[in-house]
C-alpha cells in the first residue's frame, strides 16, 4: 500500500513539473504573424493531491470564449472514493483584456463514472454506473508572456439519477502552456 501511494506521487509530480516545460520548450511564439495561439493544454495539481488528477484541454475560439474537455481518473481505492472517472466537456466565455484570459464563467457537463459500495452479508459489493450532470464555475485565468498558462477556479454540478454522491465538485489549480 505504501509503496503504490509513494510510486503513483512519483508519477504526479513528473507529470506535474515535466508536462508544462515540454510544452514550452516548443516554439511557442508566432510575433512576427500576430496569429494568437488557440490550444491550452493544463494539469490541475489541486485535484491530483486527492487522488484524482485532471488533464484539461482547451480550443479558444475567439478572444472571449472557448470550449474545453477536462478527464480525471481516481488513482485511489474504490473504498476511499466512489467516483472512479470524471469527464467534464465545457465551455467557457473570458471578461479579461487579454486574449481568453482574465476573469470567466464555465457551463459545464460532467460524466461520472462510480463504483456505489452496498453492504450485502457478509460482505461489500460494488455496482457500477454512469451518471450524467449539469454544472458551473467561475474563475481567473493568467497568462504569461511565453505563454504558461495558471488558472483557479471554482464551481460544482449536480448528477441526475441514482449516484452515489448527488453532485460533482469542480475546483482547481491549474499550471500549463498554450501554443
Amino acid at each position: 500500500m505504501l509503496m503504490s501511494f509513494r510510486r503513483q506521487l512519483f508519477i504526479y509530480l513528473m507529470l506535474v513539473l515535466f508536462f508544462p516545460l515540454q510544452a514550452v520548450s516548443q516554439k511557442m511564439n508566432n510575433n512576427k504573424t500576430g496569429i494568437p495561439k488557440k490550444n491550452e493544454i493544463r494539469v490541475n495539481l489541486f485535484t491530483g493531491l486527492l487522488g484524482l488528477p485532471e488533464l484539461n484541454y482547451e480550443r479558444l475560439l475567439n478572444d472571449n470564449s472557448g470550449l474545453g474537455l477536462a478527464v480525471s481518473v481516481a488513482v485511489e481505492d474504490k473504498e476511499l472514493m466512489a467516483t472512479r472517472a470524471l469527464i467534464l466537456p465545457y465551455y467557457r466565455m473570458y471578461f479579461g483584456k487579454g486574449y481568453a484570459s482574465g476573469f470567466f464563467i464555465e457551463g459545464n457537463m460532467g460524466v461520472s463514472l462510480e463504483k456505489q459500495p452496498k453492504w450485502y452479508w457478509p460482505a461489500y459489493q460494488y455496482k457500477s454506473g454512469a451518471f450524467f450532470g449539469l454544472g458551473s464555475a467561475v474563475g481567473v485565468k493568467l497568462q504569461s508572456r511565453n505563454n504558461l498558462i495558471g488558472e483557479v477556479y471554482l464551481g460544482a454540478g449536480r448528477l441526475f439519477g441514482d449516484s452515489y454522491d448527488g453532485a460533482y465538485l469542480r475546483m482547481g489549480v491549474c499550471l500549463g502552456g498554450r501554443w
